[in-house]
């Protein structure tokens, strides 16, 4: 499923034009996005959290050189299921 897929579906249930539906979709997912980039957590009851975490700095393995490299600490986002979502 992809972004339009999800405002088609939106603007069937909710009987609005697509367009509507679309624009609904965008604000939700910057709003997602902007929180993220904040740091601050995103619950959603009954589907699960997003959570800006830290990945630490590791060492790497550059096979076709032989050579280590270090992999420098970089931020990621991790997502936990609700228990909603576990069951599936």
């Amino acid at each position: 499923m992809i972004k339009i897929d999800i405002a088609e579906q939106i603007a069937e249930r909710a009987d609005i034009p697509r367009v509507t539906a679309l624009q609904a979709v965008d604000v939700i997912l910057d709003e997602m996005k902007d929180s993220l980039v904040r740091g601050e957590r995103i619950e959603i009851r009954g589907f699960g959290v997003f959570q800006k975490k830290l990945r630490k700095k590791s060492v790497g393995r550059d096979i076709q050189r032989a050579k280590t490299i270090e992999i420098p600490e970089t931020h990621t986002i991790k997502f936990k299921p609700g228990i909603e979502m576990r069951v599936l």
